[in-house]
């Protein structure tokens, strides 16, 4: 459960921020309550899993955020819906659907929750319900965990980073981009770890974290199967560029959260061009 004192820093940011933790601590207990026990599970895709407890965390996350705000909201499970909305809720209500049933480990599990005006994100919260941290951020104002100030560490090199893969559990969706750059960061110019766990997008603000946890992740993405939704993004990534890390595009622009394409997610803008440079350089002949 988050606690009052953090909720209560994040209202001094701003009231909205505070609703925001409110509906996730709100999903969290849904997804704490569900998590070890037999759950009733639908297949959107194969390694694409949902159960009853996303529904419920996302009905009752959206429940909380519209008692207290007139804006629309976008949910992955409910209102999934984003056509033209310039200000709104974004709503992801548990990240990492697969982990969770496959009980894969607490660090996994999250609520995804932010707020966009102006076709801009102005906050973000990540809620690890299972481990009961809380990540979160306000436009300009900084990025946070339990209350605290989260700065990305300094890390400067690609050859000495850790990378996590973020694939497709259905292999004909990956993309070229991601197949390409999967060899090579496992070439002799390439990373000094990769690994590839279960998916979740809760990874990056991991990123933000340091110790313990990889430097860069990759998510593919391919616009014609999205697997990274406008929910998967828009938190992660406020969280992070507050904190001084990089969401970027093949072409080494920010990410957009409404156009699907593979994601690079780094501790530090200097990290995701290495990773951008080994992508085009040829070093594979």
């Amino acid at each position: 459960m988050i606690s009052g004192s953090t909720i209560s820093h994040a209202q001094s940011l701003s009231e909205e921020l505070g609703l925001a933790l409110s509906a996730a601590n709100a999903a969290g207990k849904v997804i704490a309550g569900g998590y070890g026990k037999t759950n009733h599970i639908q297949s959107k895709d194969l390694g694409d899993l949902v159960s009853e407890i996303d529904l419920e965390a996302d009905r009752i996350a959206c429940e909380i955020l519209s008692q207290q705000s007139d804006l629309p909201i976008v949910s992955e499970e409910l209102h999934s819906d984003s056509s033209g909305l310039a200000d709104t809720w974004i709503v992801d209500p548990l990240d990492a659907s697969n982990a969770f049933l496959m009980q894969a480990g607490p660090q996994y599990p999250s609520v995804l929750i932010a707020l966009q005006r102006d076709h801009q994100t102005r906050l973000g919260v990540v809620y690890f319900p299972i481990t009961g941290e809380v990540f979160y951020a306000q436009f300009g104002r900084g990025a946070w965990h339990d209350g605290k100030r989260l700065i990305c560490a300094e890390h400067q090199s690609l050859d000495c980073s850790w990378v996590e893969m973020n694939h497709y559990g259905n292999h004909r969706w990956e993309t070229e981009f991601y197949q390409d750059l999967w060899e090579r960061l496992r070439s002799d110019h390439g990373a000094q770890v990769v690994t590839s766990n279960l998916p979740y997008s809760g990874v990056a603000v991991r990123i933000a974290q340091g110790a313990g946890a990889p430097a860069i992740a990759i998510h593919d993405n391919n616009p014609d199967h999205p697997k990274q939704g406008p929910w998967d993004i828009a938190a992660p990534q406020i969280v992070l560029e507050e904190a001084g890390g990089v969401f970027l595009n093949p072409k080494g622009q920010r990410t957009n959260l409404w156009q699907p394409e593979p994601i690079i997610v780094a501790r530090s803008e200097q990290l995701g061009r290495q990773v951008l440079d080994l992508a085009t350089r040829n070093v594979l002949a």
